[in-house]
């Protein structure tokens, strides 16, 4: 015989699961992640929706890393992270590149925010979903750390509170 009870429990406990899982970040682990390579496709700079790059090295120069940051206009923890974000990239000459990547975001309310927040370095327009795609991402702000070639080195969910937190990130492994 069959027990309605226990199969509606059992339905009930997966869709709870389900739903933690999908609220709970980048659903990829971190041993998929970190070490893979991203690419960054046909991407529009959001300063310039004319021009396009196209790899790693037309951001970065050198050794240098790459902090590149999940953000919205419409993301109140990302609009409380961009001033941290500007203090970070003037503060730290040889620390990483700061690149932003417009998640889900149309242009116009995005430049405006650049503008106001002072969002100064580059930010891709990720139109087609190719660069969020790869990581995925689930909700802004995230921030991947990457190597110069692209490679991620380690990722945050969730806004940087202080200057100090972004410059620890970026120092990491």
């Amino acid at each position: 015989m069959i027990n309605v009870a226990r199969i509606r429990r059992a339905a009930i406990a997966l869709l709870a699961a389900s739903l933690i899982a999908a609220c709970s970040g980048p659903s990829t682990s971190s041993d998929t992640l970190l070490g893979r390579t991203m690419s960054i496709g046909q991407a529009h700079p959001l300063s310039d929706p004319a021009a396009t790059i196209t790899s790693w090295s037309e951001v970065a120069t050198g050794n240098q890393r790459i902090l590149l940051n999940f953000w919205a206009s419409w993301c109140i923890p990302c609009r409380d992270e961009i001033p941290l974000l500007f203090d970070y990239s003037s503060s730290f000459v040889p620390g990483a590149t700061v690149l932003g990547v417009l998640y889900k975001d149309a242009v116009g309310p995005a430049a405006a925010t650049a503008a106001e927040l002072g969002a100064t370095w580059t930010t891709l327009i990720d139109a087609d979903g190719a660069i969020a795609a790869q990581v995925p991402v689930n909700a802004a702000p995230l921030t991947l750390l990457l190597d110069a070639n692209g490679v991620v080195l380690d990722y945050r969910v969730g806004p940087f509170t202080s200057v100090a937190e972004i410059a620890e990130f970026a120092d990491g492994p």
